[in-house]
């Protein structure tokens, strides 16, 4: 049989034939023709670039049209020089080139009985002529002059069109690039490296502000050397040392004197916490010998005293349990690197990157309708990454790089106030002692029993290589990451569903008798199972940046990727050890067939052209389509390989206290069919057709505005649909009665975004800057979920889930700026303005029997609140609640979750010496104290707060910095 390994063997034998050369993933290009006075070419001119910070040279020879390419060089400041006999030389003194960029930069020679030598200005374009995609860079000075609550760069990504934080969790430095409305739907890398873990999609590991330099976010159309994405993608670089010794030390400073209190909080009569919060930390680089080996290294800690305001909906029920509570966290990271400049054609730099953090309440806003003793709560987290890269120079045309990771991430969850053990294992009951069981009221959920462990490890290496010849720049790569899983999931102490609210207290919970009826349901987990789920991403590419003619340039490319273990190709059915029922009457053999798993036809075409209008560099025309495809997650692959070996008992009107009916928990669930979870034979990865096409026109020496319209088609995305539901609705017999209800993983799910994305970019010059970004965009489809995993909701109406997605809004404007006013005096500030969400109306009961207390309101379908339908789908919701007695809901009640916020940073710079200053911070997030409601909706039609939001982001918060500088 073909395997993919097969054909990455192949490669890797035909590119050793043709020496290797690098991919830009981080690392930008300066190209150009040079020529004589009378604009015919020159060949044979030597060109040589020099880092002016870390003095890395890198000199190439023009070919026979004039051209020339410096390639695989770090981002940063550079000057140059063209030398050719009989001709005086050519000086460019200062240019700055950004990661992932490529700067085109033609060059004018003069007979040397002229000249002896000349130098020209060394202002950078702004518009890039050469590349089809449409992307923007994050520059260092967006970093320091703009104001960041959080301290993590991939926040700034925000300042793009296209983008948002609408599908990202809590606690998670993460954005949404593109098309990428989904969790773990955009790719992230460090360095040229892989930056998400395997599990959720989302970034693996946060870096210290400090030692990012700046980063590209492809919005769509990344080149076929960016892969495993369906949406954007966003490509950091970190800092190196450079030959001056430089640093940094800072304390950024918040308590409750400069916060506002949550308006919810102060309704409740609620006083304002004792918070605090602390981010301190360092950075040092510079030179181990000049021009050679060059180090740095930084660290950050966050502590913060946060606190839950907790304010619930229905207080004449549970507001025994409103309060403020504390919930602290911390962060630890640190950051090392160095660069080794082994001699003009060989690069090396290896960095290590820690971080350790603990969060109290992973979810916590600053005021909930949730009791803080709910949910997920806490999880710590330990991470570290080594990597490194290895650039060689073979020939003036040719160039290798070698890049390679090792990294380990663990996660143990843990309810608040809990401090997790660190084996992953454990039977310790230190683990467990404090989960509760969970009860589900429309209005409300209470109590904590996720206690989930894990560990995931990352193992990559990749080659990438390019030859220039002429007209044309080749690349060609192959890569290889292993991104296996480990979990350890404990037994549960089960969950009731209740469909009426009532009085609740949970300090007494042996008093507490339901409503007559009101309880419709009791899940558990009732083993301790330890799970491990292998994952191996292979992918190979090839692409040409093609100038056929002057001004043109063709972006051509062909990526094959194909995802090996996470379809559980491969495994066998006999092996009792996963699967114990092999052989008996509840055997998986009639519903998985592991010889024909796995998706081997993942080819993805790119394909773009970008037009010089004028070939003068300020206006050019760009068209764009390609192929891509998103890694499967690891949910469906863990889900699958746990049947039978965790017991889930699931039960429709149980009694209280005892869903067992004194029965024992094991034997009553065991006599009974379980639910299983299964992956189609046939499941494929996400597959993302991606069309643009844009213009940018610069309109000054640096200012430029770039229009583009992007149409991106989603197909297969994974969802999980009951394929053994109950004939004639709540009570029939299932088609495979030896299961109960078998969810089957199926490429069935499908998006379309549209989008319009405007871009007026005004780069650092003259003292100010500034960047406005609008989008107006549109996304629909039927995947009900932007985490990890959907599940259809009624797989008897699969187009119940078709509408608007979780995360449209049609309408988003950032603009940023910054400006130096005289006494350095340093004003920065960001204008965000989104428009409403979304949401949908749940039946708070099983109405199709199913066992999932997620179906929609009778004649509504996925959210249609806050879109056009809304009068009909509220009076379809007031009918469902009139037929159990309950009272209307005015539309009044339905509350929009628009947001706009001003954050403004003000410095003030005090001069030691040359070399070292004190910068005085001060930032005010919130600025006009508006209250933005988060996407919080009560979505439980049987609530009588259906449809409102009663939690909100933080108020005004201000932040006293001080920062010192050498």
């Amino acid at each position: 049989m073909w395997r993919p390994v097969s054909l990455a063997a192949l490669f890797l034998a035909l590119i050793s034939l043709a020496v290797p050369a690098a991919a830009q993933t981080t690392n930008g290009v300066i190209s150009g023709i040079v020529s004589d006075a009378q604009g015919g070419v020159l060949p044979g001119v030597s060109v040589t670039g020099r880092n002016i910070e870390t003095g890395i040279t890198r000199t190439v020879v023009t070919e026979s049209d004039g051209r020339y390419r410096l390639a695989a060089l770090p981002p940063g400041r550079y000057e140059m020089r063209a030398e050719l006999q009989g001709f005086g030389a050519a000086n460019i003194p200062d240019m700055t080139l950004l990661t992932g960029t490529e700067l085109t930069r033609n060059i004018t020679m003069q007979v040397q009985g002229l000249n002896e030598s000349v130098t020209v200005t060394g202002e950078a374009p702004i518009v890039e002529v050469t590349r089809s995609e449409v992307s923007g860079v994050i520059t260092q000075d967006q970093m320091q002059n703009l104001p960041l609550a959080t301290r993590q760069p991939m926040d700034l990504a925000l300042l793009m069109p296209g983008t948002s934080q609408d599908a990202v969790r809590a606690r998670k430095a993460n954005s949404n690039i593109g098309a990428g409305a989904f969790t773990n739907g955009s790719a992230l890398l460090v360095d040229g490296v892989w930056n998400k873990e395997g599990n959720t999609g989302e970034p693996r590991q946060d870096f210290p502000q400090s030692s990012i330099q700046e980063f590209k976010v492809y919005l769509s159309q990344s080149p076929a050397e960016y892969g495993w994405t369906a949406g954007g993608a966003v490509s950091m670089a970190t800092k190196s040392g450079t030959n001056q010794l430089h640093g940094e030390g800072f304390e950024f400073y918040r308590n409750k004197a400069l916060n506002t209190i949550d308006p919810f909080a102060k309704a409740a009569g609620q006083q304002k916490p004792n918070y605090s919060r602390h981010q301190f930390g360092g950075a040092i680089g510079g030179p181990v010998i000049k021009d050679k080996i060059h180090f740095f290294q930084a660290a950050e800690r966050l502590k913060a005293n946060l606190y839950d305001n907790v304010v619930v909906r229905l207080p004449q029920f549970y507001g025994n349990l409103n309060g403020v509570f504390p919930s602290p966290e911390y962060n630890n990271m640190t950051f090392s690197r160095g660069d080794w400049q082994i001699s003009q054609k060989q690069n090396l730099f290896v960095r290590y990157a820690w971080q350790v953090s603990d969060f109290t309440c992973e979810g916590c806003a600053a005021s909930s309708p949730n009791p803080w003793f709910s949910g997920g709560g806490g999880i710590k987290q330990h991470r570290y990454a080594l990597a490194g890269a290895h650039t060689w120079v073979l020939s003036p045309k040719i160039l290798n790089e070698v890049r390679g990771q090792w990294t380990n991430y663990l996660f143990r969850a843990h309810v608040p106030g809990v401090t997790p053990l660190k084996p992953l294992f454990t039977e310790d009951p230190r683990r467990t002692a404090n989960l509760t069981q969970i009860f589900n009221f429309p209005s409300l959920s209470w109590g904590a029993n996720t206690n989930q462990y894990g560990d995931l490890n990352s193992r990559q290496l990749r080659d990438d290589l390019s030859i220039t010849t002429g007209q044309h720049a080749w690349k060609f790569g192959v890569g290889a990451q292993s991104l296996p899983i480990r979990q350890s999931i404990r037994t549960s102490n089960g969950t009731w569903t209740l469909n009426q609210d009532q009085p609740f207290n949970p300090s007494n919970l042996s008093s507490f008798t339901p409503i007559p009826g009101s309880v419709t349901q009791f899940t558990a987990a009732l083993l301790n199972v330890g799970l491990w789920a292998p994952n191996v991403l292979w992918d190979t590419y090839v692409e040409d940046e093609w100038k056929p003619a002057a001004g043109l340039t063709l972006n051509l490319g062909l990526r094959y990727e194909y995802e090996a273990k996470v379809f559980d190709q491969g495994r066998d059915l006999n092996d009792k050890t996963i699967f114990p029922t092999t052989g008996t009457s509840t055997s998986l053999a009639p519903l998985v067939d592991f010889s024909n798993r796995g998706d081997k036809n993942n080819f993805g075409p790119r394909a773009g052209l970008a037009w010089d209008l004028k070939n003068d560099g300020k206006t050019v025309v760009r068209a764009g389509y390609g192929l891509y495809y998103n890694p499967m997650n690891t949910q469906s692959e863990l889900s699958e390989i746990q049947n039978y070996r965790q017991l889930n008992a699931v039960i429709a009107n149980p009694p209280y206290p005892d869903p067992y009916g004194g029965r024992d928990p094991i034997s009553f669930v065991s006599s009974g069919v379980q639910n299983i979870a299964v992956e189609a034979n046939d499941l494929e990865n996400l597959q993302s057709a991606a069309y643009t096409g844009g213009v940018s026109r610069q309109l000054g020496a640096a200012l430029a505005i770039h229009v583009d319209g992007v149409y991106n088609k989603m197909t297969k995305v994974p969802m999980a649909i009951d394929i053994n539901p109950r004939s004639g609705g709540t009570t029939g017999v299932r088609p495979l009665p030896q299961f109960g209800r078998v969810l089957q993983t199926q490429s069935i799910g499908w998006t379309n975004y549209k989008a319009l994305l405007l871009r007026l970019e005004k780069r650092l010059d003259h003292n100010y800057m500034y960047t406005v970004s609008y989008t107006l965009a549109s996304t629909e489809g039927n995947v009900s979920s932007s985490s990890f995993l959907s599940t259809v909701t009624d797989s008897a109406h699969i187009a119940y889930d078709e509408g608007p997605n979780n995360s449209d809004r049609r309408h988003a404007l950032v603009a940023s700026g910054s400006v130096l006013l005289p006494y350095e005096i340093n004003l920065g500030a960001v204008f965000t303005a989104r428009s409403t969400m979304p949401f949908s109306a749940i039946a708070g009961q099983d109405l199709n029997g199913d066992a999932n207390i997620t179906d929609y309101v009778l004649g509504t379908t996925r959210n249609v609140f806050n879109r056009g339908g809304q009068a009909a789908a509220l009076a379809a919701v007031n009918a469902y609640r009139a037929s159990r007695n309950l009272a209307a809901i005015p539309e009044s009640q339905i509350s929009t979750n628009e947001f706009y916020g001003v954050d403004l940073r003000a410095s003030k710079s005090l001069r030691l010496s040359a070399t070292q200053r004190v910068e005085l911070i001060a930032q005010v997030f919130n600025l006009l104290n508006r209250t933005n409601l988060l996407a919080t909706w009560t979505t439980n039609a049987l609530s009588s707060s259906f449809g409102s939001i009663t939690s909100a982001a933080n108020k005004r918060q201000a932040e006293l910095a001080i920062r010192f500088v050498f």
